[in-house]
């Protein structure tokens, strides 16, 4: 029997992974993975999203008109995604790597066009499934379009698994068409109907030939070996002197923190209290770096905070992690039922956002030079380390679209390409809030002088990130 082809994407975990269960089960636990990172990772991000039809059932169109629709909507200085974001994800991938080899099996990691790569490395390994579970946003839907096409020609099919999320698809009320436009009717519907399946335990599987492992190794090291990706690797282990804290993306250090924060120091049993924080280790729990690459899974921290409340307290600060579960939830169902329209200017209902496309003002926001201390601190935080807090990013996304009336998608694209933990659905969802083009229509402009004196009292934040670092390290 021909192996499986496990496809990473917003999964790099081998425990509590649907995707691998099911292609366990269809190849008695044959089963290899694959990773493939983008042949130009720094390349222009652009606006424009050519048109998607309803069923999902043609690949991407690659015409000359959406060519040149892309280059008008480029955003000025702003890439896919940054060095420092490139070499969280590789610190995930490289400890995913070794889980695959511990498991007798292997790991390709590729680079280029996924519609090219997949079909292709399944050719060569005689696979005819191939099993995925991204988070279905827009681009991951054109992506699995042209790799069911390019599987097709060979007689090969794709499997697309629905397990980014807390809560399963199938098990919520409603259809994603009839997602409730606001979260609160949101979690009152689930929280009374759904519930919370057990984390899914790691496969066995079955040791493949030294052959094909000696294979991937090779594949996956040529891959690597380009230098933009060892420019990645240092970006990412770089530390400033101000960093409060510093995240390896790889699996095992997400599992660390869980233990830390819940069970060592039960911060977690305070979280309600400390979580509007903007300076320190362990005001918030930071495991949103791990479930963005998957290397955790959302499961998996329910989970341990229902363990916790078992063995330790229940209490408001423990149901406030899970509330912001939750909320991570609906915002991947958002960008499921809302497709394109999740990224368009006038939101998911129609609405007539402020727009100037001022690129001074903008390249000042994402600088941190626009004279506003509390903006320009949080924003030079978030270039240097990759991270924000949550009022941190509330503030700073209010200032461009509604105090400098800046396009709030060019905020977006900024947050997608620097923040270490980015998710398609909760970030691109959040903007429209604030901006005031999605579901929600109240009026979020947030009086930033206030918010420093609240959040802020003594300054110490604007002191700490008003200032250049003197020294950098790296570990």
């Amino acid at each position: 029997m021909p192996p499986t082809l496990l496809w990473h994407r917003s999964d790099l975990r081998l425990a509590d992974n649907a995707a691998l269960t099911a292609a366990a089960e269809a190849s008695s636990g044959a089963v290899v993975g694959v990773v493939v990172l983008p042949e130009h990772p720094y390349e222009p991000a652009i606006l424009a999203r050519p048109p998607q039809d309803g069923a999902g059932t043609r690949p991407p169109d690659r015409t000359a008109s959406h060519a040149r629709a892309a280059r008008l909507n480029i955003v000025p200085g702003v890439t896919r995604t940054s060095p420092r974001r490139l070499g969280h994800w590789l610190q995930a991938i490289d400890e995913l790597g070794s889980a695959w080899e511990q498991a007798g099996s292997a790991l390709y990691v590729l680079r280029g066009d996924p519609g090219a790569c997949i079909p292709a490395l399944a050719n060569a390994l005689g696979v005819r499934q191939v099993h995925t579970a991204p988070c279905p946003a827009f681009d991951e839907r054109r992506e699995n379009v042209a790799v069911a096409h390019g599987l097709a020609a060979s007689g090969g099919t794709l499997h697309v698994h629905d397990e980014t999320t807390m809560l399963a698809a199938n098990d919520l009320p409603f259809s994603i068409d009839a997602l409730p436009d606001v979260f609160s009717n949101f979690r009152r519907l689930v929280e009374k109907k759904c519930r919370i399946r057990e984390p899914l335990q790691r496969p066995s599987l079955a040791e493949m030939p030294a052959a094909l492992r000696t294979m991937a190794a090779e594949r996956t090291h040529a891959t690597l070996a380009d230098g933009v990706f060892a420019e990645a690797r240092a970006a990412a282990q770089a530390v400033d002197p101000r960093e409060t804290f510093t995240c390896h993306g790889g699996r095992s250090h997400g599992l660390a923190r869980i233990a830390r924060w819940f069970w060592q120091t039960d911060c977690i049993a305070r979280y309600k209290e400390t979580r509007d924080g903007l300076l320190g280790n362990d005001f918030s729990s930071r495991l949103s770096p791990w479930l963005s690459t998957g290397a955790i899974s959302p499961r998996e921290v329910a989970a341990e905070i229902r363990r916790y409340e078992v063995e330790r307290t229940a209490n408001d600060s423990t149901y406030w992690l899970f509330f912001e579960l939750l909320w991570r939830d609906y915002f991947h169902f958002w960008v499921r039922r809302w497709r394109g329209r999740a990224f368009k200017a006038s939101g998911v209902l129609g609405r007539t956002p402020c727009g100037s496309q001022d690129q001074a003002a903008f390249h000042d926001w994402c600088a941190g030079t626009t004279g506003e201390p509390f903006i320009d601190a949080s924003m030079r935080e978030l270039r240097t380390t990759g991270q924000l807090s949550n009022r941190a990013r509330q503030n700073v996304a209010s200032w461009l679209a509604k105090t400098a009336g800046i396009d709030w998608r060019w905020g977006a694209a900024w947050f997608e390409s620097q923040l270490i933990d980015f998710d398609v659905g909760p970030n691109w969802g959040n903007w429209q809030y604030v901006a005031g083009v999605g579901n929600d229509p109240r009026n979020r402009t947030f009086h930033v002088q206030a918010q420093a004196d609240r959040y802020d009292g003594d300054g110490a934040y604007r002191r700490l990130w008003g200032t250049s670092p003197t020294a950098a390290s790296t570990p």
